[in-house]
């Protein structure tokens, strides 16, 4: 039994008439009944019923006819598969992401080309409203930020929890406790990311909430540089926890009282097709978010 019995015969069972089957095919019909004679041959079984009013499957054609189609579309499944794979050899994939979610975003883009090298990869850092428009506009493939989404026009996929926490540099006399209480930070000076950002309007309602008024030492659009004056032992800040004890020298802290999460998630535009890049870009997150118990 090869491929093309199956293909064949589904035209027939389809149509329930040889001619136009054979049409269908791009045969002759003396073809295309020798190839369903070979089949019902090695099924021992006849499939249709030839009559002057027309042709009509048997018991034994109806009950074939389910596997041959689950044959066809897990053939046709494969096909569309491998060609996918093919395509993350030469594709493209758009990325945009808030600079708190890079912690998360940088070593799942490394995973994503370390399997595929020859991948074009995108990183867009951006505030989240940015991310979102360009993610509508159809300029990204996918992205991170938060659950929900503002914009209507895309749908957010919860990936883990994304909590406040407050980062120290490792000699700081803050970096050994357990936990951290609020009062503890009135007379620490904040490197802070910039107002506008979503995080630091998380940080600003958290602070408002403890009524602390933090001296804010640095305000910065860049976590890198947030991270570089709170690593040379300058300030304080606080961030989202996913990832942070990564960086060099720098020491987490939880916060007490626990700051409200929030659920940041995978962002994709609604009703568009995903390209493969961006589902293997997707389950790398997915699996760091697993790893880490967030």
């Amino acid at each position: 039994m090869e491929l093309r019995h199956l293909r064949y015969f589904s035209a027939v069972a389809d149509t329930l008439h040889f001619g136009r089957a054979a049409r269908h095919l791009h045969v002759s019909q003396p073809t295309l009944s020798q190839q369903i004679r070979q089949l019902e041959e090695e099924l021992g079984s006849p499939l249709f019923e030839r009559a002057r009013t027309g042709v009509r499957l048997t018991q034994a054609g109806e009950l074939f006819r389910t596997y041959a189609s689950r044959a066809l579309e897990d053939v046709d499944a494969g096909r569309v598969a491998v060609s996918a794979l093919r395509g993350l050899a030469t594709g493209a994939l758009r990325v945009g992401y808030p600079p708190s979610m890079r912690g998360v975003v940088v070593p799942a883009l490394a995973a994503v080309l370390r399997k595929h090298p020859r991948l074009a990869l995108s990183a867009e850092e951006a505030l989240v409203r940015r991310v979102e428009r360009r993610l509508a506009d159809g300029k990204l493939d996918v992205g991170l930020a938060y659950a929900p989404a503002r914009s209507p026009d895309l749908d957010a996929e919860p990936v883990f929890d994304s909590r406040l926490a407050l980062v120290v540099a490792r000699g700081h006399a803050l970096a050994g406790a357990e936990s951290v209480g609020v009062k503890q930070l009135v007379d620490e000076p904040f490197a802070l990311l910039s107002r506008g950002s979503r995080v630091r309007g998380r940080v600003d309602a958290y602070f408002d909430a403890m009524r602390l008024a933090p001296h804010i030492a640095l305000e910065s659009n860049a976590v890198a540089t947030v991270l570089a004056i709170v690593r040379a032992g300058l300030a304080v800040t606080v961030l989202p926890e996913p990832r942070l004890a990564e960086a060099e020298r720098l020491v987490v802290k939880r916060l007490s009282p626990a700051p409200r999460s929030e659920l940041a998630a995978l962002l994709w535009r609604k009703g568009a097709p995903r390209t493969p890049a961006a589902e293997l870009f997707a389950a790398e997150v997915r699996a760091r978010a697993r790893e880490s118990g967030a």
